[in-house]
């Protein structure tokens, strides 16, 4: 017996430490749900105390009762963020364990499934556009084809690289066709934080209603793998995106190519069976 009265365990043995359970620091500052859903503001939040050491490696986060009274926001709210963090493999969760924190976020290459123009402006707010070029171009065949817009059609194209903060190669090359009846919403700046369509709402007064979305393979051409600094002819995945108002008309076409390896998109899909009941039931 050990001097405590327990068992005395053996030399060179372990036992593997338990979760430390660490409440939330008081007080909570609010969330910034301003311009996306509370739950990725909680997520967002989250990250950012994980990766600042706040809840370390193997220690355990509060409780979904203890994070929402402390955020002030629903324990469905909880449970949505806590699934975020999971699906970007920063937590684990295990029954009577709790909530593990597994490692600290990555940057943030891999984004969630893409569905509406909430989850769009997140991901634009996590990258910054370095602007390279703009110009006004006149629509030739192909490019006709590539905007569904009628041959001849002026418009404003501006290239950008995409990037994520403090990282050194580009995450992907982006050409923006705006009309030309809205450059003014566009100022000199050289670096964008925030979406182009929403800096035309906020000088126009339209309102973006519908994004339309196509995916397509592509390969790199000479000039866009210089300026990602990638080999011509990689592999890339073209996302092409439409941007249109209440009126159904384009107001702004973004085309965007991610080399391979370098952007991954999650999506989930969840079975339901002929009567509406989740995979597994009946």
């Amino acid at each position: 017996m050990s001097p405590t009265g327990g068992a005395a365990l053996k030399r060179g043995t372990s036992t593997a430490p338990e979760p430390r359970f660490r409440a939330p620091p008081p007080p909570a500052r609010r969330l910034d749900s301003a311009r996306q859903p509370l739950y990725l503001a909680l997520a967002r939040t989250l990250m950012h105390e994980i990766d600042k050491g706040r809840y370390a490696v193997g220690s355990a986060l509060p409780t979904e009762d203890a994070l929402a009274r402390h955020h002030g926001v629903s324990r469905h709210t909880v449970r949505q963020a806590l699934r975020e963090l999971k699906d970007e493999g920063v937590v684990w969760a295990r029954a009577g364990i709790g909530t593990i924190v597994r490692s600290r976020p990555e940057a943030p290459r891999f984004f969630s499934g893409i569905k509406t123009v909430w989850d769009l402006l997140q991901f634009v707010e996590a990258t910054e556009m370095h602007v390279v070029k703009r110009r006004e171009v006149v629509a030739d065949a192909a490019l006709a084809e590539l905007l569904h817009c009628p041959a001849g059609q002026a418009w404003y194209e501006i290239t950008i690289l995409r990037k994520l903060p403090q990282e050194k190669v580009p995450l992907s090359y982006l050409q923006v066709y705006l009309r030309p009846e809205f450059v003014d919403a566009v100022g000199p700046e050289k670096i964008f934080t925030r979406p182009i369509y929403s800096m035309v709402e906020e000088r126009f007064g339209v309102r973006i209603v519908e994004v339309r979305q196509e995916i397509t393979a592509a390969n790199l051409e000479a000039g866009m793998a210089r300026a990602l600094k990638a080999k011509e002819g990689l592999a890339a995945m073209r996302i092409t995106r439409y941007y249109l108002d209440r009126d159904g008309a384009v107001i702004e076409v973004g085309v965007g190519y991610y080399p391979s390896g370098r952007y991954t998109q999650r999506s989930r899909f969840q079975a339901q069976s002929a009567d509406g009941a989740g995979a597994g039931h009946g």
